[in-house]
């Protein structure tokens, strides 16, 4: 029988000897910017209330952020704090805050807002709890407010927050007022000020819809800096990588005029110090300028070992295992997490070039070796929620060096890939897999979302909850989500031209007492379709079909659509709904 010989033995050729140590060569040879494109790491912000303290807790809360490596701080110059009445500013107090984070070399942003209470309109009858959260009853008030703010601390603060995050939890306005708000901060501020630089809060998390709102919107000119909020584990970390994605790779570039760099201003109010962490890491891999934490989260034992690295491009984008290469002058980290914890072996990351180096390998803000572990006798680190820094790889040949795109990311969803089905759809006469491309069931903790699954007519449905209305608080369920696939249709560069239709029950109670529309995510923020009734009788199922032109899917609020039959006087029993793509519109003769 013929002799055949091992791979390993066959002598390689000249050129497969080089090509296989030429990512080494170049990394020596050559400047780190030639191999890939580093950039350094957002500056850490904080953001706290300083004057809402003591003059020793506020020195001492200066002192350990500045020693933490902390660079700037976001700060609240509540209206209702420095004009109590309309009559004269009271600076005092952020005066003593601005100055004391100065005098340790912090940059400092102010946040215009919430709404001094005395300057709502009584005849709108805000109940008092809610008067910060409404907006002035005149544009001339407003204007006050900030021409006053921004002359009194000009050559101490360059950049000026209008509103918290507004959205519907802290702010009763709808969009266009917040823009209206905006350019009349902008121009008020740029008046006294020309060096003022405002900053646009999103209304959501990472709110890719908005965001695309607000880059098309003529209030784009009065932007220097968009500001971002995070959320993540809603519904999970590659739900943020995706809006990370293609606000940083699409929306923002092609924005028109100059660039304005994204800053994180914050997230939500219960996320863990590990949540925190993964999203800070995210935005060294999206090129975020800034990026704000609690002031409570920062902490010189994680932010120490992450100083004067470098993002140079990343190795794993879930969905078990998260991992980042960043460079610190010629050596190489990696950073890696994972939603639940795992372990792994290091060659599974990157190519181990530095064995005692691997066993330092440390969680951040741990002890070094305290993410190493043995599997099978050999080293293996164990990964969880709290991100490592690993020693001792060598991912220059295996990383992509460069930042994430939408196809990175989408790339390693678990699941079948429907990006190319004309059609997706939730059918609950199926048993085994009822939902392709089409989810309702990770939503049902959703407000007003919590449907059941049960049997109509001989069909299994999702079966809305009509409750009467007891008191101030709704019991109802009237709400049907549902989330298309990002890998189908997720904010695409122009509005999508789908078809939405829902087969259901008919009603037991008469005509015109059980109805529905759609409430989805458009190219406008979300809308309503018409209302439609259903008619009796009920076990005849009927099939109601409606064509969005303007659909981006975006999941801004965490779903794309929601069928709402909130107003009937019973239940609802959805059998099954499908989403089809339609060809684009012809365009106007």
């Amino acid at each position: 029988m013929p002799v055949r010989f091992a791979a390993s033995f066959a002598k390689p050729s000249p050129w497969a000897r080089l090509r296989a140590v030429l990512p080494a060569l170049l990394a020596a040879l050559l400047p780190c910017s030639a191999v890939a494109a580093a950039a350094s790491l957002p500056e850490v912000g904080a953001y706290v209330d300083l004057a809402a303290m003591a003059p020793p807790a506020m020195a001492a809360e200066v002192d350990r952020l500045a020693d933490a490596g902390v660079a700037s701080v976001r700060l609240p110059l509540d209206w209702n704090r420095v004009q109590p009445g309309p009559g004269p500013f009271l600076w005092q107090r952020d005066d003593a805050a601005v100055d004391a984070a100065r005098a340790r070399g912090l940059d400092v942003v102010l946040v215009l807002g919430p709404c001094a209470e005395w300057a709502v309109d009584p005849a709108w009858q805000v109940p008092a709890d809610k008067r910060a959260n409404s907006l002035p009853k005149s544009p001339d008030l407003w204007e006050g407010y900030v021409r006053a703010a921004v002359s009194h601390f000009r050559g101490r603060v360059t950049y000026w927050q209008v509103r918290e995050q507004p959205n519907a939890e802290n702010f009763r306005g709808a969009r266009s007022e917040y823009t209206k708000l905006l350019r009349a901060a902008a121009r008020a501020a740029r008046a006294v000020d020309p060096a003022a630089v405002v900053v646009a809060a999103e209304a959501g998390s990472l709110d890719v819809g908005a965001a695309q709102l607000m880059a098309r919107s003529p209030e784009w000119d009065d932007v220097g800096v968009v500001g971002l909020y995070v959320r993540p584990g809603w519904p999970n970390t590659s739900a943020s990588a995706l809006r990370w994605a293609v606000l940083a790779g699409e929306v923002l570039p092609s924005a028109p005029g100059a660039p304005r760099p994204a800053w994180v201003l914050g997230g939500g109010a219960d996320m863990s110090a590990d949540l925190w962490l993964q999203q800070y890491l995210l935005a060294c891999a999206f090129g975020a300028a800034r990026f704000y934490l609690p002031a409570s989260v920062v902490s010189r034992d994680w932010l120490a070992p992450l100083a004067g690295l470098q993002y140079s491009g990343f190795l794993h984008l879930g969905p078990d295992l998260w991992a980042l290469w960043f460079r610190d002058g010629s050596r190489s980290l990696v950073a890696a997490w994972s939603e639940r914890e795992v372990v792994v072996a290091p060659g599974d990351i990157a190519p181990v070039s530095d064995p005692d180096a691997l066993l330092r390998t440390a969680v951040l803000g741990g002890a070094p070796a305290s993410a190493v572990t043995t599997r099978e006798g050999a080293i293996a680190l164990r990964i969880g929620p709290r991100p490592v820094l690993i020693a001792g790889l060598d991912p220059a040949a295996s990383a992509s060096a460069r930042q994430p795109t939408r196809a990175d990311v989408l790339a390693v969803r678990p699941g079948p890939d429907v990006s190319k089905a004309p059609s997706v759809y939730a059918d609950y006469r199926i048993a085994g897999d009822p939902e392709v491309g089409l989810y309702n069931r990770p939503l049902r903790t959703l407000p007003g979302g919590a449907v059941t699954e049960e049997e109509a007519s001989g069909r299994r449905c999702l079966r809305t909850h009509m409750r009467p209305t007891r008191g101030a608080q709704d019991a109802d369920d009237p709400w049907v989500y549902f989330d298309v696939d990002d890998r189908w249709l997720y904010a695409p560069a122009t509005p999508a031209r789908v078809a939405v239709t829902v087969e259901c029950d008919g009603a037991f109670l008469g005509a015109e007492k059980l109805g529905f529309n759609i409430m989805y995510d458009s190219s406008t923020g979300y809308r309503f379709t018409k209302w439609q009734w259903v008619d009796p009788p009920a076990g005849q199922f009927r099939r109601f079909r409606v064509e969005l032109d303007d659909a981006v899917f975006s999941g801004r609020d965490g779903y794309d659509f929601r069928i709402n039959a909130k107003g009937s006087k019973q239940d609802l029993w959805v059998a099954a709904v499908t989403v089809e793509k339609l060809p684009p519109a012809p365009p106007p003769r």
